[in-house]
Formats: structure tokens, sequence, C-alpha cells
């Protein structure tokens, strides 16, 4: 999944970075950062557990 990707997902499902931080465990920091555009790199572990948990929450719907 592209950073773009990510981020509209985000948008689209109007999830808050509070969400994402409870459920990966990824700093809050990171998320913000990541999300609002100021930086387009992740740890890879850190991508791994927020794309796993876009993608849980598009087939939620």
């Amino acid at each position: 999944m592209t950073n773009q990707e990510m981020r509209e997902i985000k948008e689209r499902l109007g999830i808050i970075d509070f969400k994402i931080n409870y459920k990966t465990g990824v700093h809050y920091g990171v998320i913000e950062d990541f999300f609002s555009g100021k930086t387009d790199e992740l740890d890879p572990k850190d991508r791994q557990r927020i794309e796993a948990m876009l993608k849980a929450e598009v087939k939620k719907g």
C-alpha cells in the first residue's frame, strides 16, 4: 500500500490518529507526522502494523 493510499483510507473512513495509535501501538507523534505529510518515511514494522489496521477498518466498512 502506498503512502497516498494509506492517507486516503484514513481520510475516507474518518479514522483519527489516536485510534491508529491505540490499535497499533505506533507512537502518536510518528502517526501524526506521517499522516499530516511532514514525513513519508515509516519504520517497516510500524508501516506493517498501520497497513494491517487500515485494511481491517476497510473490511469493517
